[in-house]
């Protein structure tokens, strides 16, 4: 495995035992990277049956059967095999606000707890992963239209968990060799660590009891923070209480039972099918380059004005955000980009950091944003709204990100003007993003012109990406395969957010957590825009600390029923939740954008969050426009 060998003198030699492990480690990584490319390759095959589907329906006037069969069975495989190759490449995201505050050898330790969680989790859905494939095979279960045998879709899901299983032991062993002949190894150290693990352990039991003895609702929270605080991932957190809340519902034996099979429930689902398949999409256009294209047209046309490469780089961001849906992956790919672009021609090193880095959350607020699609699967309000709702605020947002960074310029002097570019640049830049911005008409065009879904858009996205990158020679066939293969980092941690998401809002609804919930405001007779106030400020506390993603999958199933019962029109208040989200991937402690722009730019942290703070003020304001006039974001939906 990786680093065992790093201990071991070159005169002592390396012990069998070591190169036994070593080779073991390689195996399973090697496996889970072929996982990995599978669940990209399947996703891929969704797409082209999904784009075949919209083709013969709405070109040849023979819609098909078996098409929408075949393309779910193609993702709910896709999703389950990159889960070990998540877990190998560490995208599963984490709570490390607490953990990154300890010593370095402590932090370890954390690490081999947070592994034997994933492990126990894992061990818990090989088990009952068995018993679904037997049951399967046994009785000669079916698929409902095409009367295709389930067992190897259920047979392929369980040497998924077996191999995230494996992979979990790899790291485990791993981090436990280093801790314990590495060159920090000390007693104090150790000692420190298993008083603060005992602690932990302590602090584990204690919300067992609550949630059995006392109160599930607290027990559960209890439980859910000590697992975050651990950095245990987010989704194995979310799935471990949901399987101990199953249990407190139920009983033991179903309890246990209960969660994997709701994995299996939520992905065996067309609108679901949405949420990796834009993953999917993001990625592949910010490996494939696309983005260049779409920063030079933008620079362009607007390069020349005061501030124009900052206004380009704002118009970029909203146009990837077209595309991709995903913050993260906007201010990577533009960042990457712009950055270097506006230091070049003398721009603040720090308003250029926190302009991407809020100019990438556009992401969440421009369709299609996979926190609306996940916003509508947790409530089942319209995805074709939700989308159509984050438009207006998106331009609005847009425009006021794009006048505070030219009057910034114009007050501070520090930038370059660029010449105006000519006719036949701007013409040849066109050409070249052409292809681009085609996407973003593709997907929003052929939802609200009732061609397709918004999942069938997803699908017919992925294939003219695919086709695009080739016509334009952008990789060769090796780099188009590892595309294809790391693309499923990310899908592989919102299969295990999103299933997991799930379970716990069934959890919460046979506890009748939203209910009561509901009850306790409406009875409490306070004004509906205070309780509108107190669940933003809520979801902006946990933007400090959680991905957009995993905010709406804890909060949405509980906030969703009390904004009902107060009369609040629900997709008005999920645009308010998402420019929320937007805030708080900037604000420390966590900022996950502040940080992705310091990695991809050197720049520092600090500059960073202080370059961003006249654009989140900006978006503060977006929020509050909102808030004041619905009409911004319900206009829209309205004419659909």
């Amino acid at each position: 495995m990786r680093h065992l060998e790093s201990t071991t003198s070159p005169e002592m030699g390396t012990p069998p035992f070591l190169k036994l492990a070593d080779a073991c480690g390689r195996i399973i990584d090697y496996i889970s990277k072929a996982l990995g490319f599978a669940g990209g390759v399947l996703l891929l095959l969704a797409g082209f049956v999904v784009t075949y589907e919209v083709i013969v329906r709405y070109v040849f006037h023979a819609p098909t059967k078996w098409t929408f069969e075949v393309s779910i069975l193609l993702v709910l495989a896709a999703v389950f095999t990159s889960v070990a190759y998540g877990l190998k490449e560490n995208s599963h995201v984490k709570v490390q606000v607490i953990v990154n505050l300890l010593p370095k050898q402590t932090r370890a330790v954390f690490e081999i707890v947070s592994c034997l969680f994933v492990l126990g989790y894992s061990i818990l859905f090989v088990r009952c992963a068995i018993d679904m494939v037997m049951r399967s095979y046994t009785l000669s279960e079916k698929s409902a239209l095409l009367y295709l045998p389930l067992w190897p879709i259920k047979a392929i899901i369980l040497l998924s968990f077996v191999m995230l299983a494996l992979q979990a032991v790899k790291i485990l062993i791993t981090n436990a060799y280093n801790i314990f002949t590495g060159p920090d190894v000390g007693r104090t150290g150790l000692k420190f660590s298993a008083l603060m693990v005992c602690g932990f352990g302590l602090a584990f039991l204690l919300g067992i009891v609550v949630s059995t003895s006392v109160s599930p609702v607290v027990g559960l929270v209890v439980l859910l923070l000590i697992l975050l605080a651990a950095g245990v991932p987010v989704g194995f957190s979310i799935a471990i209480v949901s399987t101990i809340g199953f249990t407190i519902a139920v009983d033991l034996a179903r309890g246990l039972d209960a969660t994997p099979k709701m994995f299996y429930q939520v992905w065996n689902d067309f609108t679901i099918m949405a949420v990796p398949l834009f993953v999917f999409l993001g990625y592949m256009m910010h490996r494939f380059g696309l983005a260049s294209d779409i920063y030079n047209f933008a620079r362009m046309w607007i390069g020349h004005i005061p501030g124009g490469l900052a206004v380009a780089t704002i118009g970029a961001c909203g146009i990837f955000a077209a595309i991709s849906g995903s913050s993260m992956a906007n201010a990577v790919t533009i960042g990457l980009v712009a950055i270097p672009a506006m230091v070049t021609y003398q721009y603040s090193r720090r308003m250029a950091a926190g302009l991407v880095a809020v100019g990438g959350t556009l992401g969440v607020l421009v369709p299609p944003s996979t926190a609306f699609l996940l916003i509508g699967v947790m409530t089942q309000e319209s995805i074709g709204h939700l989308f159509m709702a984050g438009i207006v605020p998106g331009i609005l947002a847009f425009g006021l990100l794009s006048i505070t960074a030219v009057l910034i310029c114009i007050k501070t002097g520090a930038y370059e003007p660029l010449p105006k570019a000519s006719l036949k640049e701007r013409v040849d830049s066109s050409k070249g993003a052409i292809g681009s911005l085609l996407m973003p008409l593709i997907i929003l065009g052929g939802i609200y012109s009732g061609v397709c879904t918004p999942t069938e858009a997803a699908g017919v996205a992925v294939v003219y990406a695919f086709l695009l990158a080739l016509l334009n020679k952008r990789l060769n066939f090796a780099q188009m395969l590892e595309v294809i293969a790391d693309s499923t980092k990310t899908v592989a941690m919102i299969a295990v957010l999103v299933g997991a998401g799930i379970a716990l809002s069934n959890v919460t609804a046979m506890l009748q957590v939203p209910q009561t919930a509901a009850s306790l405001v409406v009875s409490s007779g306070l004004p509906g825009w205070m309780v509108v106030a107190g669940t933003l400020f809520m979801v902006f506390v946990l933007g400090m600390f959680l991905d957009g993603g995993a905010i709406v999958i804890l909060t949405m199933p509980i906030l969703a029923p009390i904004i009902h019962a107060l009369g609040f029109d629900l997709i008005w208040y999920a645009v308010l939740v998402v420019l929320c989200t937007e805030i708080g991937l900037i604000t420390p402690p966590v900022g996950l954008n502040v940080f992705i722009v310091q990695q991809i730019s050197g720049i520092d942290t600090y500059d960073v969050i202080r370059g961003s703070i006249p654009f989140v003020v900006v978006l503060a304001l977006t929020m509050l426009l909102v808030a004041l006039f619905p009409s911004l974001a319900l206009w829209l939906p309205g004419k659909m």
